[in-house]
């Protein structure tokens, strides 16, 4: 059983009034918020740097979205509270790098995000 079935993670189309939208349910946090191909992309690098013990050659840890701050360590990634001084969770590396992929393989099945049916 991979992440996505562990946090019961089901990927949504939604439609309202002929537009869809993307959105998740389950663990998947702050994730949904990020609909950038390229940023899903440069984090999921970040991530399998790290996983191959590089960690050190990344050079800005940062993989926040608009609602939570969240910093790649060599021991995870860690979610910070709303005033970004205490870590709320710290998600595997493993963990997260499915849900990146999970996410950003749903944004590209059509159809897209923002697509009028």
């Amino acid at each position: 059983m991979n992440s996505l079935d562990n946090k019961n993670i089901k990927f949504i189309n939604k439609i309202i009034d002929g537009t869809v939208y993307k959105t998740a349910t389950g663990g998947i946090g702050h994730v949904q918020s990020i609909k950038s191909i390229n940023t899903l992309n440069d984090f999921i690098n970040m991530i399998n740097t790290t996983i191959d013990g590089n960690f050190s050659s990344i050079d800005d840890p940062d993989v926040s979205s608009n609602y939570e701050v969240a910093f790649i360590t060599p021991n995870g990634v860690e979610v910070m509270d709303e005033n970004v001084i205490n870590v709320i969770e710290i998600i595997p590396l493993q963990e997260f790098k499915e849900i990146l992929i999970g996410w950003r393989d749903f944004l590209l099945t059509p159809p897209l995000d923002g697509y009028k049916v």
